[in-house]
């Protein structure tokens, strides 16, 4: 297959081309707050390296959430605009589970944590054992305080929150994306993806605590 990926989760962006579930090009970089501005330059460098326009595309892939509000709006859109111009369906792909196919991590159950706001995080718990890091939980917002991070775990964006605790740092990518999109087509492709909204599970409804 033939995916051009989307993540735009975190302050990092990233575009992918991904063929047979081998990444052949990409371009990522840290722009915080930059994702509206660069995410079409980086397309059109893409573009121009692979020769994309003559490329039959089989799907746009994009990391639906949960992350950064404004983020995810600006790849979410971005992909739509493209799968609209080329007849193209998306594939949503959970960021979360993106970062624990990223992490390397080798425990039988392990968390995977997504800063959020204050002390709120995203967090959901894999199993490795499971066909594609299955999900032994759903992803949540939670106070870091009040998670169990008694197993093993990676993180992305919250070095403030860690204290003693030496949580890798695991951030999403558009490669990932793009080959987690492949491998679970048949389940997540979205046909007609005009109505697909990010997931941003309402970290707003939590309070921090002082």
């Amino acid at each position: 297959m033939n995916i051009l990926a989307i993540e735009t989760s975190t302050d990092w962006c990233g575009i992918a081309f991904i063929q047979n579930e081998k990444c052949q090009y990409k371009i990522e970089k840290r722009i915080p707050r930059e994702h509206a501005e660069r995410l079409p330059e980086f397309y059109n460098s893409l573009r121009d390296k692979t020769g994309l326009d003559e490329i039959n595309l089989d799907a746009i892939a994009v990391a639906i959430g949960p992350g950064s509000f404004t983020g995810l709006r600006v790849g979410l859109g971005f992909a739509k605009g493209i799968a609209f111009a080329k007849g193209l369906p998306i594939v949503p792909v959970p960021t979360l589970q993106i970062m624990a196919a990223n992490s390397g991590l080798t425990s039988e159950a392990f968390t995977i944590l997504l800063y959020s706001h204050g002390n709120i995080v995203f967090y959901q718990q894999f199993s490795i054992s499971q066909l594609n890091l299955g999900v032994v939980s759903e992803a949540k917002a939670g106070i870091w305080d009040d998670i169990d991070h008694s197993g093993e775990a990676g993180q992305f964006g919250c070095e403030k929150l860690l204290g003693d605790s030496l949580i890798p740092s695991v951030p999403p990518t558009a490669e990932m994306t793009g080959i987690l999109a492949e491998k679970n087509y048949n389940s997540w492709v979205k046909k007609t993806p005009y109505d697909l909204v990010p997931n941003y599970i309402a970290s707003f409804t939590l309070g921090s605590k002082k």
